[in-house]
């Protein structure tokens, strides 16, 4: 099959993620699926030195689940897990704004390309708007746990929806779309 008739082609095409074990990674996904969203999740967040790379790498995927809506709509869920560190700060110790913004983007892609897996199409995509709500401060030193459902994917747009928990409860919630624009990216460019 070429990589033109392979909706996937993009997908599997990515490096191996360095250090999973997709055998750590809980849920009912396969551990195929699981290989290739732990993949998707590395190759966005380990750019480099590009702008929240190191916040980036640090995300810990560490469950995914598929399940079905009352009306048999497909969800895919992700669940990622970091420690709130200093570089994530503002400068009165708690998770700054724009640290959560950038949070939301790969663990909502996280969940939308594993329910690209399951769909057979290319789940990914670039930001094209999201909705932040703050409800509480998350403190450095908290362990945050990002949880992202997916709420559809229709056509090359894609939506989803996240919360970010700590021990005493939900700091931030997001939703979050994305548009697949194609694989007609340059060599060497990510979405």
């Amino acid at each position: 099959m070429s990589s033109h008739s392979d909706p996937l082609h993009f997908i599997h095409s990515l490096p191996p993620a360095s250090n999973v074990d997709v055998k750590k990674i809980k849920g009912n996904f396969s551990d195929t699926h699981k290989q290739l969203s732990a993949n998707a999740l590395a190759y966005f967040v380990d750019t480099g030195n590009t702008w929240g790379s190191g916040v980036g790498q640090r995300l810990n995927l560490v469950e995914i689940n598929l399940s079905r809506r009352d009306r048999g709509t497909l969800e895919a869920q992700t669940i990622l897990e970091i420690e709130v560190t200093e570089e994530m700060c503002n400068v009165f110790g708690i998770m700054h704004g724009a640290c959560a913004a950038y949070l939301f983007d790969p663990a909502t892609s996280s969940a939308l390309v594993a329910l690209g897996l399951e769909l057979g199409i290319d789940g990914s995509g670039v930001s094209q708007s999201m909705n932040i709500i703050w409800h509480k401060p998350a403190r450095r030193g908290a362990k945050l746990r990002l949880i992202s459902n997916t709420i559809a994917i229709q056509g090359r747009i894609r939506s989803a929806r996240c919360e970010i928990w700590d021990a005493e409860g939900l700091c931030v919630s997001a939703t979050h779309s994305t548009i697949n624009p194609g694989r007609k990216v340059k060599p060497g460019g990510k979405l």
